[in-house]
């Protein structure tokens, strides 16, 4: 991945981070008022207006639609493609509670059994929807987590390369760095790509690739990974993969897609 679309991600990341904790600050807000409100003989203290049933109706239906608003891209899949997910289940249990609490609202003489007034689930839907939506809210800071070792992986990646084009030694960036370009590594730099020594030997630092604490002697034929680091000696290299084909790559790679993936249930 390269840096800029790495950076477009980590800010649409940080976008909705700042989006979730605004919905869950409102709705957990709520969802006390409405938990409360459906329960008044617990909480005696509350003001009689939040325990009507208008008032719990006007609280939990921006908790509804706007909280859980991420949650319908489930009943999309269930209307277009027949098939369901975890969102699914949240919004078509979650709307059920919400739609009968409201119809009870509307017309309690229709749902009225012997002089009982019907019970309303307002606080169900909303409570559930704030909670799984703190749920989400945790995985997205443990998926920020791999973001920033992405970032730092990316950060390893040298920006230029010493290749010998036409027996002269020029500074290049890695972008235009082919394969089979021979390339020149001194002490202390990091190798740019991939590649094999074709002249000199040096020790190699690959801890962050190995975790191998102790340097690796490296001479006229040994593979050296990219983005690792060059000690002692000063040697030439033939590239032998460059880009999104180094190790460092499918590195950063398998760490995106382990970010992305997620458990059978979720699908």
């Amino acid at each position: 991945m390269s840096s800029p679309e790495h950076n477009h991600m980590e800010m649409e990341r940080e976008n909705d981070i700042k989006e979730m904790k605004l919905k869950l600050i409102v709705g957990g807000a709520l969802s006390i008022f409405i938990f409360m409100g459906s329960f008044p003989q617990w909480f005696p203290f509350l003001p009689e207006i939040f325990s009507n049933n208008w008032t719990l109706l006007l609280l939990t239906t921006p908790v509804q639609f706007w909280v859980g608003s991420q949650f319908y891209s489930g009943l999309k899949l269930l209307v277009k493609y027949r098939t369901a997910d975890m969102n699914t289940l949240i919004a078509v249990g979650t709307l059920a509670a919400y739609l009968y609490s409201a119809a009870v609202t509307a017309f309690p003489f229709y749902f009225a059994k012997g002089g009982v007034a019907p019970a309303i689930y307002f606080d169900t839907s909303a409570i559930i929807i704030v909670l799984i939506l703190l749920g989400k809210y945790f995985e997205v800071l443990m998926r920020g987590r791999a973001s920033e070792a992405i970032k730092k992986l990316v950060g390893l990646q040298p920006k230029t390369a010493k290749v010998l084009r036409d027996g002269k030694e020029i500074e290049i960036a890695i972008s235009e760095v082919q394969v089979g370009d021979l390339i020149v590594v001194r002490p202390g730099e990091r190798i740019p790509v991939d590649g094999n020594i074709t002249e000199g030997e040096s020790e190699i630092d690959e801890s962050m690739i190995t975790g191998e604490s102790m340097p690796v002697h490296k001479k006229s034929g040994s593979a050296i990974i990219g983005s690792t680091i060059n000690k002692f000696g000063t040697f030439t290299f033939r590239a032998s993969k460059i880009g999104k084909d180094t190790v460092l790559s499918h590195i950063i790679k398998m760490v995106e897609d382990a970010q992305g993936s997620k458990a059978p249930i979720q699908r």
